[in-house]
Order: C-alpha cells, then structure tokens, then sequence
C-alpha cells in the first residue's frame, strides 16, 4: 500500500499541490494499479493462452474537433512564462 507521505512526495517532485481528499483519493487509485499490476505479474503465460484483443476500426468512435483551451488558461499555472509561452531552463549551447 502507498502511503499518504509518498503521495506528498509525488505531489513535492511534480510540484503540485493536494487538498487531503485528493491525497486520499490518489492513495486509493495508487493501490489499485498497484494491484493490476500484481495481478498482471502473477498472469500463467507458459499455458501459450493469448492475452492480445484486438479492436475493430468499426468499434472505434468518430474523431470530433473540439475548441482547445485558450493560451492564457493553458500557462496560467505555469512556474515560468515568457511571452505566452513555458519558459524553460537552457539545457543545450
């Protein structure tokens, strides 16, 4: 199980910020992959069963174009900006 300080450990490395609900919510859904993930490691793969699904292009729904957030919105959280854009540090000369 995760615990509540991993999360705030996640939340400081991806420096955002998390009301206790939302921690807890996190902690809960952490535990489930956590669990998929067992579940998946644990999977008889020597049987020769196949695990592959496929998907018909049929059952695939139609693309539809939707609006994109506006600029502002996009950076607003931004912890560095530089004419409407993500401000970066130099990485290369």
């Amino acid at each position: 199980m995760i615990s509540i300080e991993e999360i705030k450990h996640l939340e400081e490395l991806s420096k955002l910020q998390f009301s206790e609900e939302e921690r807890e919510k996190f902690q809960k859904e952490f535990d489930a992959i956590i669990d998929f993930a067992s579940q998946i490691s644990n999977a008889d793969v020597d049987s020769g069963k196949s695990f592959i699904k496929t998907i018909k292009m049929q059952d695939l729904r139609e693309d539809e174009i939707k609006p994109s957030l506006p600029q502002d919105q996009v950076i607003l959280n931004a912890p560095s900006k530089k004419k409407g854009c993500f401000a970066v540090p130099k990485i290369m000369d």
